[in-house]
């Protein structure tokens, strides 16, 4: 076996370059490049653009920060302000029984965790970590639903958010803004088909190699080639201790941005800080959102898992931290401090920006992008928090949870632009083929042994090349029967022949108020207009 794909603390080759390494270096390589690119960008064009242009954009974007800024707050008081009494709930119960039943849940098992580590009870703490991760995840969502109900009802600009919600574009002009939204989009379909496709790779791996299980070749190898793909390191144990203070320095940063802002801000609210820069965050975190977000969840399973039976060189699938400086409780604890603190801002911020998009620009309401972001952390949370002993029951809950991805981008319409929710529906049912082939190979180790990598990929390609004709084939034929009914009826209306199209008793009546209203010449005499079709 090539035993550079082992854990790096192994004795691998000395003329081969470690992976784990290199992997290191392109993550963060990958990182800088895209900071640095996205300044430049917006660096050059806030120089070529017209003084008077420039002005009007920053004073739109302000108004627009500013709007980003108050449905920030008002989702952090909808999630802190949650009533105790049963008069007070009226008449959301539902929303407020099920918060205070997720946090009990979070108090019980917080409280688990402190003891089973104390009492360096392993299996305990594995399990108290999934239902501390899944409690908040739960929690957050139901305080979500419930803002975005009173949002669309009961604010002073609820006008605002009906308009969003009837704002239709068919297709989407090709600029810079909605390049980097297209590849943002194509990553994040790569990321979500990580996660079975990774899930695939180990169990036949598992199944071929019992006793190098998920170190093998073919298995060091995909994860290789995913983590470059998708920013989901596999670091070893040597390289996991940097990039977990990395990702904790970020979040205790954001935190801290956020608050001195807030602080001055009502400190002085006569000078209050420029924010007009915040919209420029936006592309970032959402390309980053699932990478930081699920690197925590890593970090939180491969640490929960030291010590036991489960254990296979404390691999997450996504890191091993098995080194014998890792303090457990510590690491652990600020895991899941860091994921409760970055996951509640990263999904508020990147839900909060609501505005009436330009014609042509891709853009997504934000009650859309709030239920995807949390069926994704779900997935994530689903394939590396569940034992691998329960492996078919996870692959089902995936199946579940990438079905109801489907299910509401093809009801909801999340983006504004017709085109883009067409082809981002493909994307998840591709994923859900994906998920499908995991699921029945599962468990079924007298198949996976007779089946290599190759052959399991070729069927997945095959199937994603069938789905993606048949969504061209729909999408050609829609577009012609929609392009008939639109000439039909532009027909109608130039050649005068309504015969199919009866007016109504409330169109007579439409037609009567607004001709009473138009000033009649004294020489025209006007004949009653009746509901009859003409002939």
């Amino acid at each position: 076996m090539d035993s550079s794909f082992r854990d790096s603390s192994g004795s691998a080759d000395k003329d081969s370059a470690d992976p784990n390494l290199v992997l290191t270096l392109v993550y963060f390589l990958t990182i800088a490049a895209i900071l640095i690119g996205t300044a430049i960008y917006f660096f050059v064009m806030a120089r070529i653009t017209d003084p008077e242009v420039r002005l009007m954009e920053l004073i739109t974007t302000q108004r627009e920060v500013q709007h980003l800024i108050d449905n920030l707050s008002s989702q952090f008081d909808n999630f802190l302000r949650i009533p105790m009494r049963w008069k007070a709930m009226k008449p959301y119960y539902t929303h407020h029984m099920l918060s205070w039943l997720f946090i009990l849940a979070l108090f019980a098992s917080t409280v688990v965790i402190v003891v089973s580590l104390a009492l360096n009870l392993a299996e305990v703490a594995r399990v108290s970590t999934l239902t501390y991760v899944a409690s908040l995840n739960a929690l957050f969502m139901t305080r979500q639903h419930l803002y975005y109900v009173r949002r669309t009802y009961l604010t002073y600009d609820a006008e605002h958010y009906l308009v969003l919600d009837t704002t239709r574009y068919e297709t989407f002009k090709w600029s810079v803004f909605n390049v980097v939204q297209i590849c943002i989009l194509i990553i994040e379909f790569l990321q979500l088909l990580s996660f079975p496709v990774r899930d695939m790779v180990d169990s036949i791996s598992l199944a071929n190699n019992p006793d190098e299980g998920k170190n093998s070749d073919d298995s060091g190898t995909a994860g290789f080639i995913i983590g470059i793909i998708t920013m989901f390191a596999n670091l070893s144990s040597q390289f996991f201790v940097i990039q977990f203070w990395f990702l904790f320095a970020v979040i205790a940063l954001i935190s801290l941005v956020m608050g001195v802002i807030h602080m001055h801000n009502r400190w002085r609210p006569h000078k209050p800080i420029a924010l007009y820069w915040v919209k420029y965050l936006l592309p970032l975190a959402n390309l980053f959102y699932l990478p930081m977000l699920v690197m925590l969840i890593g970090s939180a399973s491969c640490v929960s898992k030291l010590g036991t039976k489960e254990f296979s060189d404390a691999s997450s699938g996504l890191l091993r931290c098995s080194d014998s400086s890792i303090n457990k409780p510590l690491y652990l604890a600020l895991s899941l401090v860091a994921y409760t603190v970055g996951y509640m801002t990263l999904t508020a911020f990147v839900t909060s920006f609501d505005r009436i998009p330009i014609k042509g620009e891709i853009h997504y309401k934000s009650q859309g992008v709030a239920f995807l972001k949390n069926m994704a952390m779900l997935l994530s949370i689903d394939f590396l928090l569940v034992a691998d002993s329960y492996g078919h029951i996870r692959s089902i809950l995936s199946l579940i949870i990438i079905l109801a991805m489907v299910c509401f981008n093809i009801n909801t319409q999340p983006c504004f632009v017709v085109k883009i929710n067409y082809w981002r529906t493909l994307g998840f049912c591709c994923i859900l083929w994906v998920a499908l082939i995991v699921t029945m190979l599962t468990n079924e180790d007298s198949t996976l042994q007779s089946t290599n990598v190759g052959g399991i990929a070729g069927a997945m390609v095959a199937g994603i090349v069938v789905l993606l004709v048949l969504f061209i084939i729909v999408r050609v034929v829609n577009r012609r029967y929609l392009a008939g009914s639109a000439s039909d009826e532009t027909n109608a209306l130039v050649d005068g022949n309504n015969a199919d199209i009866p007016l109504t008793q409330q169109d007579v009546q439409s037609i009567h108020s607004s001709s009473s209203s138009l000033p009649r010449p004294n020489s025209t005499t006007h004949a009653p207009i009746s509901a009859k079709k003409s002939p």
